[in-house]
């Protein structure tokens, strides 16, 4: 039930921003000349292109990725300050109410005051479940994951020690943070017993925690 009304609520508050932001946007083709407003839409796009294609770098995200994500997200950023612009050439400083209003209700802050339990995911069939469909929340323990280590493909090795990584930083709890670094030990041991070349390789590069190792380990990534 809960679940349910989490996403709910999630649903109607991206109805409600994005209502808002159109309301914005036309007030600011109303009220606010065009050369300001291309000139504000360009700078914007540009500058949140940029701060995600940057931040996307830090992460190791894949380039596809980077560049199928980059201009949606680019966009998106210069329709908000083209609808800012436009609130506040309408009501003036009210706007700040307004966005403080908005980010307080948003669902990543509502999830913080009132937690509310992630819909459970369906397993995929004929898919390693720790590499596959696991959740980001989701901590994986050591005896659950070593029996499966050597029928992991060495993309899915990869891939499971880039989300447990995520797993690290979402567990509480000295003991939950004791197992992840046990998993996370395994995959490494996994990796060298593979192919210890391409592991001292790698350490050689002075890997990140959170840094993606396929490229040394994967033909695929290579290129």
């Amino acid at each position: 039930m809960l679940e349910r009304v989490g996403l709910r609520y999630s649903q109607i508050w991206r109805t409600a921003a994005g209502l808002l932001a159109a309301i914005g946007v036309i007030a600011s083709l109303v009220f606010v000349s065009p050369a300001t407003n291309l000139v504000a839409f360009l700078i914007s796009t540009l500058t949140v292109g940029a701060v995600y294609v940057s931040l996307g770098l830090a992460r190791e995200l894949p380039a596809a990725e980077l560049i199928r994500a980059a201009p949606r997200w680019a966009g998106l950023g210069g329709l908000l300050v083209l609808a800012i612009c436009g609130y506040a050439a309408a009501v003036g400083v009210e706007t700040l109410v307004l966005l403080a209003l908005l980010v307080a209700t948003s669902p990543p802050i509502v999830i913080r005051i009132w937690p509310m339990p992630k819909p459970a995911r369906e397993r995929e069939t004929g898919r390693h479940p720790e590499v596959e469909s696991i959740d980001e929340t989701t901590i994986v323990q050591l005896e659950a994951v070593q029996p499966t280590l050597r029928d992991l493909t060495d993309e899915e090795l990869c891939l499971a020690w880039r989300r447990s990584f995520k797993q690290l930083q979402s567990s509480t709890g000295r003991e939950l943070r004791l197992g992840v670094a046990d998993v996370r030990r395994a995959y490494l041991d996994e990796l060298e017993r593979r192919q210890p070349e391409a592991f001292a390789a790698w350490l050689a590069s002075g890997p990140r925690a959170a840094g993606d190792p396929a490229r040394f380990f994967t033909h695929r990534a290579e290129h």
